[in-house]
């Protein structure tokens, strides 16, 4: 015998399909209505999206600021404890050198190498001796200073005079000698300082002169 026959399932036949016919005319006619939802929902999900970034970001900066300003918080104390730990050194030290200046006597102020010293020039016809010496700016340092002066100008007078000459006639060196001793001896021109009164009349005049020769150019003209 053979194989015997599959059976088929019979499915049960639809008589009639039916709608709603006000569903099916929103199905029909609301294509751009869900649309315009849908991009509604979308921007809705993009802006709070938007909003969580923003929050963490200012978020973010919060902690970052907050962080700088502890990180400078703790370098200003750092500088004013450096700071105040230089200065109490400095005080021990300032107190322990006055203790040392109080043990030392104070001798006064030093006074500065002289600069006094001599050079000589020498030539084939002359010989000369340059003397430097400090300058003492008080009246007796100019008075004996330009006695010096004085002083060396008679000594190089009477080093450049010549020797006698032995040949010549005595008699006229004896005439000579009467008549210069008969000449008035200079005298020597003291240096003095002016008053307040001298020194003003004296420009007073200085000014009075520049007017008149002014005054004398501007005429010629």
């Amino acid at each position: 015998m053979g194989p015997a026959a599959k059976r088929r399932k019979v499915a049960s036949k639809v008589e009639e399909v039916t709608f709603d016919a006000a569903d099916r005319q929103q199905f029909l006619t609301g294509f751009r209505k869900r649309k315009q939802q849908r991009i509604k929902h979308a921007q809705e999900i993009a802006e709070q999206k938007a909003r969580e970034i923003k929050r963490e970001e200012r978020k973010r900066i919060r902690e970052e600021r907050t962080a700088e300003f502890q990180r400078a918080l703790e370098e200003h104390k750092q500088q004013l404890k450096r700071l105040k730990e230089e200065e109490d050194s400095d005080e021990d030290n300032s107190s322990s050198g006055s203790e040392d200046e109080g043990d030392q006597e104070w001798e006064g102020f030093e006074e500065p190498p002289a600069v006094d010293y001599e050079a000589e020039y020498i030539d084939e016809d002359k010989y000369t001796t340059v003397t430097v010496e400090e300058m003492d700016p008080s009246r007796e340092g100019l008075l004996r200073s330009v006695g010096n002066e004085s002083d060396e100008e008679g000594e190089e007078q009477t080093e450049t005079k010549p020797a006698p000459d032995t040949n010549s006639n005595p008699a006229g060196d004896k005439t000579k000698k009467k008549k210069t001793d008969n000449k008035p001896k200079k005298k020597k021109k003291k240096f003095r300082y002016e008053t307040k009164e001298e020194r003003k009349l004296t420009r007073v005049k200085e000014r009075a002169a520049k007017s008149r020769k002014a005054q004398a150019r501007r005429d010629r003209s």
